[in-house]
């Protein structure tokens, strides 16, 4: 070739070999027409590489050369992805005077990374795009969402510029919803980087993001996905497909837990025509509801509740509820609506494995159609033995969770008890089991004859007396047994049913009658012998008188 094109022939030994074979068959035809091509190719390689313009250019080349030459560069880094360089306007004296004023230019909300080399690209290859989705967060735009190795990236269909770049290292957790208010059936996908989202407005660089995008469960107009590993690598779904397998697979490239409620689990009792036609066959498994003056969708699911189809979303995984009876509660406002009220645990364990004292983090759902109610109480129930289970899976203690569920069932754990005077006891074993307070309430099988008033009322007496003492004989066991042991642990409302406000201790029918007859007593302001007596002399008085 000739010696005037020296950009050419330095990449040409670096070119892949069948492109190098192709442009050396180019460049050596014999014919005018071809034999320009190697200037031309010369020429072009010097404007992609910023190179000054060739010596045999024209004038007319050498005057539009910087500018075109910039324009294009620009392009280049927005195809890849690149920030352009902003060219210097000012003299590093006007540079160094503007650097005390604030920039007011505001930041992406997302972060691109740049590419530093062609190592990068290697290690972050794509693997799988669905082409021109309609997405939410983190940008609000119809793009191309591609999977990569490390990464998920959202890139304009026509520019194929990046918008967003999201790593697989922030994601937590995936969810398929049927969208509700649509005249045609629909799913939306949220993906989750964290359980709670930012309080107030999130900040542009926050690392707590949602990728939110919708896609109609039955497409009107065909679209397309690309595999880049593999023999097929485009595949076009037709006019009247189903879009729920290409969601499935997108999602399980992401490696994360993926949920989807279904009617099976939970079914709306509501279903008019504000829901629309939903994508799922056995009803729509939410409920709609409004989050202050916002309104969405409570999700049920056996992994927890999600709040929202669009931002900010939020989800409740069972054990990270507080309790089986603060976990969930249902408020009846008034006759046609309810509210939903979760509570969230706000502090991890102690490091001695008891629980410390959390009152939770609330979260009000109003607004709620009463004809949901049945169905979030048979939810709640069904799930109730889950809320607030985690330190069971966190610790390992996977024996002590079902010892707990033994104990909570009636007449078990009764002999176990005894064995272990330190064993945490559920609510529903205290309440099976007598009280130390329940003592200063017994009385001897004597005070509940005398107290009686009527024989029937002092056979109940007598049987309620033995029962007491019974129960004081098991708690002496088990007080001997725990060597006073229980004196020593602080006293929580959970763990004693009496503690609670309003609560009364159990009280036999002797005791009872014998709290009334002193009660009667201290009204009438006489015993009952004295009053016996003064009957008698007003009997007398009358018969004087007559």
């Amino acid at each position: 070739m000739a010696s005037e094109t020296p950009y050419l022939r330095a990449i040409l030994p670096s070119l892949p070999s069948e492109l190098a074979k192709k442009v050396r068959t180019l460049c050596g035809a014999t014919t005018d027409s071809t034999a320009s091509a190697e200037y031309i190719l010369d020429t072009v390689i010097r404007f992609v590489a910023g190179a000054e313009c060739g010596p045999t250019s024209t004038a007319e080349t050498l005057t539009q050369w910087p500018e075109r030459q910039t324009a294009a560069k620009k392009v280049l880094d927005e195809l890849r992805g690149r920030p352009s360089p902003t060219p210097a306007k000012r003299s590093r004296e006007d540079d160094v005077e503007n650097e005390s004023q604030p920039s007011k230019r505001q930041r992406p909300a997302v972060e691109v990374p740049t590419p530093s080399s062609s190592s990068s690209f290697e290690d972050d290859k794509p693997m799988f795009t669905i082409h021109s989705i309609s997405v939410t967060s983190p940008v609000r735009k119809k793009v191309d969402i591609t999977v990569h190795k490390k990464s998920m990236k959202f890139t304009n269909p026509t520019t194929h510029a990046v918008e967003a770049s999201v790593p697989y290292s922030t994601l937590t957790r995936a969810f398929v919803l049927p969208t509700r208010g649509k005249q045609k059936a629909h799913w939306t996908v949220v993906i989750l980087s964290s359980d709670i989202p930012d309080r107030g407005k999130p900040a542009s660089d926050s690392a707590n993001l949602q990728v939110i995008f919708g896609m109609e469960a039955i497409v009107s107009a065909p679209f397309s996905t690309t595999t880049h590993i593999g023999t097929a690598p485009v595949v076009v779904f037709p006019k009247g497909s189903t879009t729920l397998p290409a969601i499935s697979v997108f999602l399980a490239r992401l490696n994360i837990p993926i949920y989807q409620p279904t009617g099976d689990l939970f079914k709306s009792a509501c279903t008019g025509v504000s829901s629309g036609v939903s994508a799922s066959q056995n009803g729509v498994p939410g409920v709609d509801a409004y989050r202050g003056a916002r309104p969405g969708t409570l999700w049920f699911m056996k992994e927890g509740l999600l709040w929202g189809e669009s931002k900010p979303c939020e989800f409740w995984a069972v054990e990270d509820l507080i309790g089986k009876s603060e976990g969930l509660r249902v408020v009846g406002n008034n006759v046609r609506t309810c509210s939903v009220i979760l509570t969230r645990k706000s502090s991890d364990e102690g490091d001695d494995g008891q629980d410390s004292e959390d009152v939770g983090i609330e979260t009000q759902f109003g607004v709620i159609d009463t004809k949901e109610q049945p169905g979030i109480d048979a939810w709640v129930r069904a799930h109730r033995h889950l809320f607030g289970k985690k330190r069971f899976e966190e610790n390992g203690d996977v024996e002590e969770a079902k010892k707990d569920e033994e104990k909570g069932k009636p007449d078990g754990g009764k002999d176990k008890g005894k064995e272990k005077g330190k064993e945490k006891m559920t609510i529903k074993q205290i309440e099976d089991d007598s009280d130390d307070e329940d003592e200063d309430f017994e009385v001897d099988s004597e005070d509940g004859m005398d107290c009686s008033s009527s024989s029937e009322s002092s056979d109940e007496g007598e049987g309620g007396d033995s029962e007491g003492s019974q129960n004081a004989e098991d708690e002496a066991e088990v007080s001997q047994d725990g060597g006073g042991s229980d004196e020593e642990e602080e006293l929580k409302e959970e763990n004693h049913p009496l503690m609670r406000p309003g609560a009364m201790p159990r009280m036999t029918r002797a005791v009872i009658d014998m709290v009334v007859g002193m009660v009667e007593d201290d009204m009438m302001g006489t015993s009952a012998g004295h009053h016996s007596e003064m009957d008698d002399d007003d009997l007398e008085e009358d018969e004087l008188d007559d």
